[in-house]
């Protein structure tokens, strides 16, 4: 009898101890686990009885299914992946979404704290984006909830930033890629958001916590490029690296606020803050940049409905003197005007219209029916100031059929070409964005020759060219693809048919790129063949010039 209760006794005793809360040090405060205290340790093993978690993933998934009044994950040093980088599953949107997520969480009163006073130590990490890794603007969280808070963390999108983690250098990893494309950090829906002494790492598209109605940020660190802060942020004794000229793509009614702020700018020439003109303000912050140059603007064409306000800012250590939002309306040149489209194939006159190749089947994007494709007016960005013919519509396609009355020989086509992206990557992304130019064609069957300006996940500042045949409307190559710098503002093309010799010279200033190849027979067609699949808006190319020639 008494070894019966022996063993009961030590049964009990050992089940007590498997189910024992875990005590931990926070800011030298002693604390247990529990169901509103979760506690993630890289060296443990997962066990939700205790309230214990190997990784931040298990204990966010815990936290959203057993909802508290106020839930506090803490997580020791180490790097915590939310998406495995060692996955080799291209991650794509879920039905109905634009951009895929490394984990999409609904949950309330949360907060994610790290237990080392150096947000460096706790990383939160994902390294995919747009091409690399997904397709889409990959995001590393979706939170839909309110009253979320974040303090000693770094949240950080590796592809294309090295992540090097000093504690344990086992642990970091070399960038996902060279070319920088849209890899974000944390979208969310709600109110009452919250972060101190946290870093924020990224380039394109970075999103910190980009979505919440209002976000404090205290203490934080931020590196970026374009469209990437929270425009509904105040960002209180923050610092940032900004790597291009527009951080805010755009600011809520009432602004962002940056007030005792340091930001560097790696930006040469001018740095705008927004790039939808929207209202910012700026108090005590101090600027410094390796360009003495350097000019800070509030946008390009500020509006004076957006009221922007700087006191006692600095600039490399002297007064920043910001010119004020305007009184009235900036110009707004040359305004949109659609053209209607014409869809009929009739020899001598224009086809305008929308088109999706076969060779962009595998994007999910289709030809809207409730606008023209194209328009004329004034490019945006790096085409601010250009005028001419602009994409109206993802698949804008242009078309000019010959006159059937006689055999077309050699041909020649200039263009104007002056691309909105002002870097010279050309399009949105690579997501089969391109634009065809081509002669000696025939619209009826789809068939000529041309030449493909393209982006391709290799470069963020440059595309690819390279010839292409058309027949019956399928595209084969002629030439390898070759990298190209001039596809920015003045690029010019000439592209001629002269006997066998196809030719596209392109060019921009003084710098010149030539592709060539000799056919094996020649077509007698005469027409015209533009055709875009790049995204609008800001990744428009605007068509400021076109003159063709034809020559016996």
């Amino acid at each position: 009898m008494n070894h019966r209760i022996s063993i009961i006794f030590l049964l009990l005793l050992f089940l007590a101890s498997a189910n024992a809360q875990v005590k931990f040090v926070c800011n030298g405060m002693k604390k247990s686990s529990a169901k509103d205290c979760l506690y993630v340790n890289p060296k443990m093993k997962t066990n939700e009885r205790r309230f214990c978690f190997n990784s931040v993933r298990e204990a966010l998934l815990f936290a959203e299914k057993n909802p508290s009044a106020n839930t506090y994950i803490y997580i020791e040093p180490w790097v915590y992946w939310l998406d495995d980088p060692d996955d080799t599953t291209i991650r794509k949107p879920l039905q109905g979404e634009n951009e895929p997520f490394g984990m999409k969480l609904r949950m309330n009163n949360v907060s994610m704290i790290g237990l080392s006073a150096n947000p460096k130590d706790i990383v939160l990490a994902c390294n995919r984006g747009q091409t690399q890794g997904a397709v889409g603007n990959f995001t590393m969280l979706h939170i839909t909830g309110d009253n979320i808070h974040a303090e000693n963390i770094t949240f950080g999108n590796y592809c294309n930033v090295d992540l090097d983690y000093k504690p344990n250098a086992k642990l970091s990893r070399k960038k996902r890629g060279e070319a920088i494309v849209q890899a974000q950090l944390i979208l969310c829906r709600g109110k009452n958001y919250s972060a101190r002494n946290c870093e924020f790492i990224s380039r394109l598209n970075s999103c910190p916590f980009v979505g919440a109605d209002d976000v404090h940020f205290e203490k934080c660190y931020f590196e970026c490029t374009d469209d990437a802060l929270c425009g509904t942020g105040t960002y209180d004794d923050c610092s940032f690296t900004l790597y291009s000229s527009k951080p805010f793509y755009c600011t809520s009614t009432q602004g962002a606020t940056l007030r005792n702020c340091n930001i560097h700018s790696k930006v040469s020439g001018i740095q705008y803050l927004t790039k939808m003109s929207d209202p910012v303000t700026m108090i005590n912050c101090h600027w410094t940049s390796d360009d003495k140059s350097l000019k800070i603007e509030w946008a390009r064409k500020p509006n004076p409905k957006n009221k922007c306000l700087a006191e006692a800012c600095t600039l490399n250590g002297k007064p920043l003197i910001l010119p004020p939002t305007p009184d009235v309306p900036m110009p707004v040149g040359f305004p949109y005007l659609p053209l209607e489209n014409q869809p009929e194939i009739i020899p001598g006159r224009w086809t305008l219209d929308g088109y999706k190749p076969e060779d962009t089947r595998e994007f999910g994007w289709n030809i809207p029916q409730d606008r023209a494709a194209w328009c004329m007016g004034e490019g945006l960005d790096g085409a601010e100031g250009c005028k001419g013919f602009i994409q109206n519509i993802r698949g804008a396609r242009m078309m000019y059929t010959a006159p059937e009355t006689e055999t077309y020989q050699g041909q020649k086509l200039m263009l104007s070409l002056d691309p909105c992206k002002s870097k010279g990557q050309g399009f949105g992304s690579a997501t089969g964005q391109y634009m065809d130019v081509c002669i000696k064609f025939d619209t009826r069957t789809l068939s000529g020759y041309g030449i493909r300006f393209m982006r391709t996940p290799e470069y963020d500042n440059a595309i690819v060219v390279y010839l292409v045949e058309y027949v019956s409307g399928k595209v084969s190559t002629l030439t390898q693809p070759e990298k190209c710098t001039l596809y920015k503002r003045g690029c010019k093309l000439v592209l001629s048919c002269q006997g066998t010799q196809l030719t596209a010279e392109i060019s921009n200033g003084n710098d010149k790129q030539i592709l060539l190849h000799s056919l094996a027979s020649v077509n007698g067609f005469g027409g015209i063949h533009i055709q875009h699949t790049g995204s609008t808006g800001g990744s428009a190319t605007v068509i400021s010039g076109l003159e063709t020639e034809y020559s016996e």
